[in-house]
């Protein structure tokens, strides 16, 4: 059964953790590259075109790995329990893959966790989640690299932009996950921009999609004027789709901003975003890199093992 079939095949199965693929035999896995892949959405939204794992298997695919025929993939599937990614990472690396791919910063963090010598490649994640992980991107001596998606200064960016369309708010709601890594010390890191904008930042957490609807009556009662929503794979930006969000917004007739990409697109009323799409291709290179060379490479100048970073 080919991988996209089976992804969609999966939908129904709730207790499914780890999914090995590959139909080759114990003798011929061994001589191909093991790819293991922690996904913190559902099967059924991996097989979407505009999910992470979608994109990044197509980009692997244009550089000549397909799927039972030269390249083997160990799918965990966390289906937004974030609290699950750090067992299905365990769970993953005891596969002993070549390399361990994931995305968003839940993942990233579950990654890292699970091993510290089998390189890891984590693409999108959020700046403050990367730099955590690689403390020096100039000499990174550790197991782990890959790509950003957003940055404080785009987020500030976002909300000064935000302000402009709609100079009348006063009172902005930000919406997240606490359970999201990524977003501690968050609203309070963009308290400086929004007191220079006139704008008073109030938390407004869910820990999913369901959660919304009371989440935008509470923020209402307390005067919130607008959203800015957090881009994760659980609420904005994941499975389910921000159609959802975007319509509980729209009944309390609450205007909304994100640097999700798609956000605007969706019928939110702002973002500012990069191309998703360009980070996979880059991400996919990093991978085969390690199916080459599964031991990270010494250093000409300086004789360590280590990674890099972007």
């Amino acid at each position: 059964m080919k991988r996209r079939d089976l992804a969609l095949g999966l939908a129904g199965l709730a207790s499914l953790s780890v999914l090995p693929l590959g139909r080759l035999g114990a003798q011929a896995g061994r001589q191909l590259p093991k790819v293991a892949i922690l996904d913190p959405s559902t099967p059924d939204y991996a097989g979407r075109p505009n999910s992470a794992l979608h994109n990044l298997l197509q980009a692997l695919e244009a550089l000549g790995y397909v799927d039972d025929q030269n390249i083997v993939y160990d799918f965990g599937f966390a289906s937004h329990a974030l609290e699950q990614l750090p067992a299905l990472a365990a769970e993953l690396v005891a596969g002993r893959p070549d390399v361990l791919y994931t995305y968003s910063s839940g993942g990233a963090r579950a990654a890292a966790g699970a091993t510290a010598t089998i390189p890891i490649v984590v693409a999108p994640v959020a700046e403050e989640t990367l730099a955590a992980l690689v403390p020096d991107f100039a000499q990174p001596l550790g197991n782990i690299t890959g790509l950003t998606l957003t940055s404080r200064e785009q987020r500030e960016k976002c909300l000064q932009l935000f302000k402009e369309a709609v100079p009348g708010i006063r009172r902005v709601g930000v919406l997240f996950n606490p359970l999201n890594p990524a977003w501690r010390g968050y609203p309070e890191a963009m308290n400086d921009t929004a007191r220079m904008l006139g704008i008073e930042l109030v938390r407004v957490e869910a820990h999913g999609v369901d959660d919304v609807d009371q989440a935008l009556a509470a923020a209402v009662a307390q005067g919130v004027h607008a959203i800015y929503g957090l881009p994760e794979s659980t609420l904005i930006g994941g499975d389910p789709t921000p159609e959802q969000i975007i319509e509980l917004l729209a009944s309390y007739r609450l205007p909304s901003a994100s640097e999700e990409n798609d956000f605007a697109w969706e019928g939110g009323l702002l973002s500012l975003g990069i191309d998703e799409l360009a980070i996979f291709p880059g991400a996919a290179q990093y991978m085969t890199a390690f199916f080459r060379a599964p031991k990270f490479p010494s250093c000409r100048l300086c004789g360590r093992r280590s990674s890099s970073s972007l």
